[in-house]
């Protein structure tokens, strides 16, 4: 069985796509993972280690097209993790779907057709348009990482409504895995950011992701951020920044892994 899981928050700079390649990275070294990314920044794309598209390599943009094959457009990563990939081009399909009837069910249509996975990620654009309501309709599971800001904080219950009407309209089997705290630190705000997010009621709030230049150093390199740290640190600064930086998304991973038991 295939789980399929968005990873989505309207606003820009909350690590969404750095926390989607970690928990992908993670699960990937025990299930069969594809990453798929919607984002025509195409940052997900270029932190697997994919700096360019090839003229004739398909992408996320042809995926959206229920014609296309998706098997065709996947390429495969030195991680262990297939990446569907994107560039500049999804912005213009995101104008198309708009023009098309229902075109908010060819996702799931499309990933219909993927069955071989046991996990799909979809890193999501920083906005509420036609390719994130896409995602969370084909979605299984949705994870909303939330930067630790007050504003940030605030913002997101814009995109808790966008998934009950979701919920309501598209895919009333769409559950909210949880909200994950990125880029904390030890100050007032950050303090604060936790506990607003701590009080809404009914959404499970996982251990917060500090602040760390290692991510950006990683994702200049074009590798995970948990490979990365084994790759390029001794084993005391390892262990170090293992339970600093990676210990939050590994306990996401164990989340999916036990929802397997119960969902079985």
């Amino acid at each position: 069985m295939t789980r399929i899981v968005a990873i989505a928050n309207q606003k820009g700079g909350v690590a969404k796509t750095s926390s989607t390649i970690a928990i992908a990275s993670l699960i990937s070294r025990k299930k069969t993972c594809l990453t798929i990314d919607l984002d025509p920044q195409g940052n997900c794309t270029d932190g697997l280690g994919v700096r360019e598209i090839l003229d004739d390599q398909l992408t996320a943009y042809n995926l959206l097209n229920v014609q296309q094959d998706p098997n065709a457009i996947i390429l495969s990563t030195q991680w262990g993790i297939d990446l569907i990939p994107a560039d500049i081009g999804l912005a213009q399909k995101e104008v198309e779907l708009v023009a098309t009837p229902d075109s908010h069910f060819i996702l799931k249509e499309q990933l219909n057709k993927l069955s071989q996975y046991e996990y799909i990620f979809i890193d999501c654009p920083p906005s509420l348009g036609r390719l994130t309501y896409s995602a969370l309709t084909a979605g299984d599971l949705v994870l909303i990482p939330v930067q630790c800001q007050y504003f940030s904080a605030k913002g997101y219950k814009q995109l808790l409504n966008t998934i009950q009407v979701v919920q309501t309209r598209s895919n009333p089997k769409l559950e909210i895995l949880g909200v994950l705290p990125t880029m904390s630190d030890n100050t007032n705000i950050s303090k604060g950011a936790l506990v607003s997010l701590s009080k809404v009621e009914g959404v499970d709030l996982f251990d917060s992701v500090p602040r760390s230049i290692k991510f950006t150093e990683s994702q200049l390199a074009g590798v995970p951020i948990d490979r990365y740290i084994q790759e390029n640190h001794s084993t005391k600064e390892r262990d170090d920044l293992t339970e600093k930086l990676i210990e939050p998304y590994q306990r996401i991973v164990d989340r999916l892994l036990s929802l397997e038991v119960a969902y079985a």
